[in-house]
């Protein structure tokens, strides 16, 4: 098979930013308007976050063995970018609308489109992630197609969610800057009130992303043709216990995940109520970027002379430094947040490693699944992986909203200190206490590039003699 060309990697990986200007609005700031725009108590809103991914345990595998047996034209998993794109970014919409209903029903509307943007997020977001393990099998090319992704899911988008949207959102002037350097001030629109801003907010990404991922699907092709097998539903249970990198590597991402869940849901809490500036949040994003930008230039290098696995390891004991020195600095400030930032940055770019390497590791687990198994399929892991990453989300939301709620957190109020406490715990020690629990699982993860390799040579075999 020849190389993937470096316009066919952007195309596919272009996709991961209209998937995360969706799936990161949520994740930074859907904690924030549920309590502190739409009125409901961190406890009630907690429990959204935790009961709307029961289903998903359901949802998940069950999306995977449809998509799995999905064959038509456009391909196989195509179809649902291009179906679901649509619907998910207006049921983005519906999540940062208010309705005008009592107390009791907006709860009810707030459970109900949170747990079917879940089911449709699974819809696009399971068959986009699919389509990479069609790309291509050479695992460089997967480590350079992850790279790329991570470029747009997190050095584009979360800088723009996390620096410009909170700003907008309050009719604030947006600061463009890098590296301190100041490049220009935009004047955004006047809201009514932030309601009417988020609501702008969701509409504004819901198009951008429709747009883009319809544009990924035209122009990405599954080149690999694995072959078909049909298996029965009591087969899934089969082809997840019985592939244990892929029960190592799902539960390193769920806590890879929550680091990053539990500190974007408090990012907010933390600059309004424990620093006391908001605009600091902005100035602290766009420091992100260039942190950011080292992690993506680093990881190939590293990952080319250690291995993604080691990498990981790497990435998640700093974070674990970072995190756990952060919290015994003083509160940063407008005049003094050299250290803080610096630290941040640190532990930024180091997150970039395990996040690119984590996505770079989850198609290996299919060869490795089909050669443990003899069962091929692409829908099932990847669903697996995609309800642990929607549980880490829901984890995390819970876990923070818990947490604020037995401190004494009330919405724009001023705070005791046990809910300041509880602030700064959520977001410095308990993501340290997380990167330390992935590194752990890391150290039982046993597939290896040589041992890969084999794997795929033995399976490639078995094709050609079947072929005969």
């Amino acid at each position: 098979m020849r190389a993937l060309k470096k316009s066919e990697i952007l195309n596919y990986s272009i996709g991961d930013f209209g998937i995360n200007l969706n799936f990161q609005l949520l994740g930074f700031f859907l904690a924030y308007f549920y309590t502190d725009v739409f009125g409901i108590s961190p406890w009630h809103a907690s429990f959204i976050f935790l009961i709307a991914r029961a289903w998903d345990a359901i949802n998940d595998p069950l999306m995977g063995l449809i998509a799995d047996r999905t064959k038509n034209r456009w391909g196989t998993y195509k179809p649902y970018i291009f179906w679901g794109a649509i619907p998910l970014n207006l049921i983005l919409i519906a999540c940062f609308s208010i309705p005008e209903l009592s107390s009791s029903m907006q709860v009810i509307y707030c459970y109900f489109t949170y747990i079917l943007h879940g089911m449709i997020f699974t819809a696009v977001g399971l068959p986009y992630s699919a389509i990479g393990t069609l790309v291509t099998q050479d695992q460089q090319e997967r480590a350079k197609i992850s790279t790329m992704r991570m470029f747009f899911a997190v050095i584009i988008v979360i800088t723009v969610v996390g620096s410009y949207v909170t700003p907008f959102v309050n009719s604030q002037p947006i600061i463009v800057e890098f590296v301190g350097v100041h490049l220009m001030t935009l004047q955004g629109p006047q809201f009514s009130d932030e309601a009417d801003g988020w609501f702008t907010v969701a509409v504004i990404f819901g198009i951008i992303s429709t747009l883009i991922l319809f544009y990924s699907a035209m122009n990405t092709q599954e080149r690999v043709h694995a072959p078909v097998q049909k298996y029965k539903l009591s087969d899934i249970k089969t082809i997840i216990f019985k592939n244990d990198v892929l029960l190592i590597l799902s539960a390193s991402m769920f806590l890879n995940t929550a680091i990053w869940v539990v500190q974007n849901a408090v990012s907010f809490y933390y600059f309004k109520y424990v620093a006391q500036i908001e605009s600091l949040q902005t100035i602290f994003f766009q420091w992100m970027l260039p942190a950011n930008i080292i992690g993506v230039i680093l990881t190939p290098i590293l990952t080319a002379r250690l291995g993604k696995k080691n990498v990981f390891i790497l990435g998640s004991l700093i974070v674990f430094l970072v995190n756990v020195t952060r919290h015994f600095i003083p509160i940063p400030t407008l005049e003094s947040y050299t250290l803080f930032i610096g630290l941040s940055m640190l532990g930024s770019s180091c997150m970039m490693f395990c996040s690119i390497c984590q996505w770079g590791m989850v198609p290996d687990t299919i060869e490795y699944g089909q050669w443990k198994t003899g069962i091929r399929s692409e829908g099932i892991p990847l669903s697996f992986f995609s309800f642990m990453q929607k549980l880490a989300m829901s984890f995390g939301g819970f876990f923070a909203l818990q947490i604020l709620a037995f401190t004494g957190y009330v919405a724009n109020t001023e705070l005791p200190e046990s809910a300041l406490n509880g602030i700064q715990l959520l977001y410095n020690i308990f993501p340290g206490l997380f990167s330390l629990g992935c590194l752990v699982f890391l150290l039982y993860y046993k597939l290896s590039k040589e041992k890969y390799d084999t794997i795929l040579a033995e399976l490639q075999q078995k094709s050609k003699s079947a072929q005969d």
